[in-house]
């Protein structure tokens, strides 16, 4: 039988509370037109900056035509294309986790372990652009993501940095509640995931229903508490941390 881990986009991340954060990976071709609306807003930047500089030139003068003339608007423009093939997305990515194509398709990137991106993440991933890029259309980087079981491009690897889909990973939690209670000491890190799958598929559950999957943790509560209305509140003491929560004595 195949495990669906190996086949799925879906990257798992477990946090030090025990619960399971879960992103959906951006293929290649998500991220390969995102990829052409960039490339076409630094075509535009470029051809809107070069006309800039020659509306500043004086035609009328044989200056311009020398080759000294040529040798500065020549230098002029490659500067320009190297910076913008350089930073363009590298500091977009650095203050903001994606590019202007990336958010048209809803896509951002982050770190493996579920950070944010940071800076030299960002140089990194985009510095190596320069080999997979090679021989030509971006060939090394295609190949390394169609084998890769996340799609990530040697950058990436890296960089240890994934391309999600961030609207799908948003949403991956849909659970809240409004008191934070502390789970009982002692809980697996499975028995905690198994608290908060609870806690997230009850509004597809009767209540009968979650009364009588709640009563089988009613033994590490007391007599007084409400099973469903508790473990709902440890569920969001795992997912949201441990600030202003209740603590717990059995």
């Amino acid at each position: 039988m195949l495990n669906h881990r190996t086949i799925d986009t879906l990257h798992t991340v477990e946090t030090p509370e025990g619960a399971q954060l879960q992103f959906a990976v951006a293929g290649p071709l998500a991220r390969g037109l995102a990829w052409l609306v960039d490339a076409l807003i630094r075509l535009v930047i470029l051809i809107g900056m070069s006309m800039l500089i020659f509306a500043g030139l004086d035609f009328s003068s044989d200056d311009i035509l020398s080759d000294n003339g040529v040798s500065v608007a020549t230098g002029l423009f490659l500067m320009m294309q190297f910076l913008l093939s350089w930073f363009y997305t590298t500091l977009f990515e650095a203050s903001t986790g994606t590019t202007p194509g990336k958010r048209l398709y809803k896509l951002w990137v982050i770190h493996d372990n579920g950070t944010p991106l940071n800076a030299s993440g960002a140089l990194v991933r985009n510095f190596l652009r320069a080999v997979d890029g090679l021989p030509f259309l971006n060939m090394v980087g295609l190949i390394t993501m169609l084998v890769d079981n996340r799609f990530r491009r040697l950058g990436d690897l890296a960089a240890g940095t994934l391309v999600i889909f961030r609207e799908q990973a948003a949403t991956h939690y849909s659970f809240t509640h409004p008191k934070k209670l502390a789970p009982p000491a002692g809980l697996t890190q499975a028995e905690r995931r198994s608290i908060v799958d609870f806690a997230e598929r009850c509004n597809g559950l009767s209540e009968d229903r979650q009364s009588e999957l709640a009563k089988t943790l009613s033994h590490l509560m007391a007599d007084d508490e409400d099973p469903v209305d508790t473990i709902k509140s440890w569920a969001e003491w795992i997912l949201r941390g441990q600030s202003n929560a209740e603590p717990t004595s059995i």
